[in-house]
């Protein structure tokens, strides 16, 4: 239970259902060192799923994960910026701490299984388990689970999969749970403010030049790892058409932008880290999409080769 509606109103459904239910928060950093203030951050994540816990009846347990989310997640979230990369830290997440660590916390107390509020739906087919997007497709969060293995689908139920985000407002209205009007988080939850300046607490940046790919320099960047390839905004450089993150050059400390979208389209990019979720490997004839990021939109594949640990999509 994060504090939210949407696991919230998970709790009260798997409740309707006749489920032994109890809930669960994990306390995964600290608010002082995060930058929150008291009653702030996690803290008041924690207060609301109290709160939420005790309007269903239901017992609750706060989980002290702090040290595993540091030196794992936050860890992992520092390294990919060194190097240049931008990181989603919930996908790390999801399958080493929430899936991980807090899933055997709560076997440990007798679970037969974990439900949580993503907007995603399982189904399964001969003994396998599918992760398929949620009926919402402004709120679907398949993209960030997938990292979880067969044997964590297995203990997993996903209640609010097949609503909307409307109908689970209306559900935590009518049960008059005490969230039923809380924003959504948009934020990285473990940072207030801006990333930025959790990063400059962290990692030494060196100011460089940003140019154009004649090499023409046009302004001032505040560090190569704050950026990231296709990024528009917060460029901070005056210009009569909008500018976009083309290439990092490292080597030279320099950031390179263009005007032409065009310059940014590639016509075939590798991946790694690469999960099967329902066991079997792609056929060349299957339909395949690829999707970069959390809200962007999927690319259909016209053709894929498998290397070893890594697929080249084209």
């Amino acid at each position: 239970m994060s504090g939210g509606v949407d696991s919230s109103v998970a709790a009260a459904l798997l409740l309707e259902q006749g489920h032994d239910v109890f809930g669960i928060t994990m306390k995964h950093y600290d608010n002082k060192l995060s930058g929150f203030d008291p009653g702030e951050g996690i803290e008041a994540s924690i207060l609301d799923a109290e709160a939420v816990a005790a309007r269903l009846g239901i017992q609750y347990y706060v989980i002290d994960l702090q040290k595993d989310f540091q030196s794992i997640v936050e860890k992992n979230f520092i390294t990919e910026y060194q190097a240049g990369r931008t990181p989603n830290p919930c996908t790390l997440c999801n399958p080493t701490i929430k899936w991980g660590k807090l899933l055997d916390r709560a076997l440990e107390l007798d679970a037969d299984k974990i439900a949580t509020g993503h907007f995603v739906r399982l189904l399964e087919k001969d003994g396998l388990y599918e992760l398929h997007k949620g009926s919402d497709p402004v709120k679907d969060q398949s993209y960030m689970l997938w990292g979880l293995n067969q044997t964590q689908l297995r203990k997993t139920l996903f209640p609010v999969g097949n609503l909307t985000k409307k109908e689970i407002r209306k559900i935590a209205n009518e049960l008059k749970l005490p969230i039923h009007d809380k924003k959504d988080s948009q934020e990285i939850c473990f940072i207030k403010g801006h990333y930025e300046d959790y990063l400059r607490k962290k990692i030494k940046f060196q100011f460089g030049d940003i140019t154009l790919p004649d090499g023409k320099i046009i302004g001032k960047h505040r560090g190569l790892p704050l950026y990231t390839i296709g990024q528009r905004k917060g460029l901070n450089t005056p210009w009569s058409s909008p500018l976009y993150v083309l290439h990092k050059d490292s080597d030279n400390n320099i950031l390179i932008v263009t005007e032409d979208l065009n310059d940014l389209k590639q016509e075939s990019f590798c991946l790694k880290d690469l999960n099967w979720l329902a066991g079997a490997l792609p056929e060349q004839d299957d339909t395949i999409t690829v999707q970069i990021r959390y809200n962007s939109d999927p690319v259909p594949v016209r053709k894929f080769e498998l290397q070893s640990d890594r697929m080249k999509v084209f």
